[in-house]
């Protein structure tokens, strides 16, 4: 690797990062025998929506189930090499042993601390992948450093992408923080974001004073989300039940019966699909209802959200993704106007017709919103 001690790998979507480095990892397991590799990203759900997967694919004619450890996330080699994934948040792992080799994938969201612990421990190489989303401690920390070497790819270096991939990609130019980081794969600047105060949270309270359920629905292009929310001490709890295009109602309705959810429940839905909604309900025996619209009606419930802090449990990785994105637009001077982009919104969507429909009468304790050309 010319000396160098870590790789940064930064770049836009569909550049090719994670599939690359996961082949290199493969490789290096293969030939070199063994070593211990770790692969490590934010959440074992991000990993496994992810790298895990990707690694399966990667492999190919290769894998072997049988050298698959599914409990601990760990694929051995016959040469006595192992590749393990485990999550920035299991302080076990971070803080224990050390490796030969460590790839953070998205490390944009992994800790300085964490990385700091886990670069101590690793012996030979570290890679680092991410999305450029904003200034962050690989620029402030890593880069500039004799032994670190960088390297830079957009959905262009990608040999592998259909005309459609492209072509979908090169639709949001016009979007010019999003089209600079996933476009280019350049440093953007995370501002303008909608929704500030949330968090992620390992798991749903057990006690609450309200619960509902919330349905936004995709098909083709847009996935449906379906949520279930709590209200508890005058915060907002939410745990995506599902996200995912090509559902159909009786994919909904078993998705809903699959998470237990009483027939008698609060649900409610997009009420652009009436038909969908009595679908549901003739087919599971729900009670959803449609939710409200009018003019000013998605402003108007933005600030009803807003109004709450947003607990998002850590294995909803759909709406962890879209409050990271979700913002205001810009007029033709830059500045901020009161109108949301039409993108990272189905999960959100689906949470403001939740909030408007059933907490309209709750009076949460609420900070003052700041004004919307300041919110970063």
């Amino acid at each position: 690797m010319n000396n160098h001690h870590v790789i940064v790998n930064k770049g836009g979507t569909r550049s090719g990062k994670t599939w690359s480095l996961l082949q290199l990892c493969a490789t290096l397991a293969t030939h070199c025998d063994g070593i211990l590799i770790s692969v490590v990203g934010e959440t074992i759900p991000f990993l496994k929506r992810g790298a895990i997967r990707d690694f399966h694919s990667m492999m190919g004619g290769a894998w072997n189930a049988d050298k698959w450890n599914a409990t601990d996330l760990v694929y051995s080699f016959d040469n006595g090499s192992q590749i393990e994934f485990f999550s920035a948040d299991n302080e076990g792992k971070v803080h224990g042993s050390a490796r030969d080799v460590l790839f953070i994938n998205e490390c944009y969201f992994v800790d300085w601390e964490i990385y700091r612990q886990l670069e101590v421990r690793t012996r030979a190489l570290i890679f680092l992948d991410y999305n450029p989303r904003s200034r962050f401690w690989v620029d402030d920390n890593i880069l500039g450093k004799p032994d670190v070497a960088l390297i830079h790819s957009t959905y262009k270096d990608n040999p592998f992408l259909t005309d459609r991939q492209r072509q979908a990609i090169e639709a949001y130019k016009d979007d010019e923080n999003w089209w600079r980081v996933y476009g280019l794969g350049e440093m953007g600047s995370v501002e303008g974001l909608i929704y500030t105060r949330w968090a992620t949270v390992p798991e749903m309270p057990s006690t609450f004073k309200r619960e509902f359920y919330c349905i936004d629905f995709g098909f083709t292009n847009d996935p449906t989300s379906i949520l279930r929310v709590r209200l508890s001490g005058g915060e907002l709890w939410v745990e995506e039940l599902a996200y995912r295009n090509a559902m159909l109602n009786g994919d909904i309705v078993n998705v809903l019966q699959q998470n237990h959810v009483q027939k008698n429940a609060q649900i409610v839905c997009d009420s652009a699909e009436k038909k969908s909604i009595a679908e549901i309900n003739n087919i599971g025996g729900f009670r959803a209802v449609a939710c409200v619209k009018g003019i000013g009606s998605v402003v108007s419930g933005i600030t009803m959200v807003q109004a709450y802090k947003i607990n998002v449990t850590k294995n909803s990785l759909g709406v962890i993704d879209e409050l990271r994105n979700y913002s205001w637009k810009r007029d033709a001077n830059g500045n901020y106007i009161n109108i949301p982009i039409d993108r990272y919104n189905h999960s959100l969507d689906a949470l403001r017709y939740g909030v408007t429909t059933f907490l309209q009468t709750q009076r949460p304790i609420r900070t003052p919103r700041p004004h919307i050309g300041h919110i970063c």
